[in-house]
């Protein structure tokens, strides 16, 4: 594994931990919804570091084609939140628009931090 798939897998690790702590200090402070949506925030994380660790299967010491495949997926998972997003506005759910709308802008931040980090030089 290169430096720059470790720093981002260090990355997600990082960002999986501070959600599982804030949903910790919500759920103890009875914000059970807020803690919900910190879950909801981590399974993403969870996700896209699963991806990360089958793309350094399938393209093995190709950065090029691990970044290529790890980007792919990351435009293709969030297609289904999309959808369930326009049809939670359309039934006018507030709460599952929500739910959907933490997915994609975790998804965003994710693909942010993947081009700033395979963006650098090393």
């Amino acid at each position: 594994m290169d430096e720059r798939q470790q720093k981002f897998e260090l990355y997600l690790d990082e960002k999986i931990a501070a959600c599982k702590q804030r949903t910790k200090l919500l759920t103890e402070d009875d914000r059970v919804d807020e803690g919900n949506f910190e879950k909801v925030r981590a399974n993403v994380y969870e996700i896209f570091r699963t991806i990360l660790s089958v793309a350094e299967r399938t393209c093995g010491k190709d950065d090029l084609a691990k970044r290529r495949f790890f980007l792919q997926k990351a435009e293709q998972i969030p297609t289904g939140w999309k959808t369930s997003y326009k049809d939670a506005k359309q039934h006018g759910d507030v709460k599952k628009m929500h739910i959907e709308d933490i997915k994609l802008d975790t998804v965003q931040e994710i693909k942010d931090m993947c081009m700033q980090i395979w963006e650098e030089t090393t």
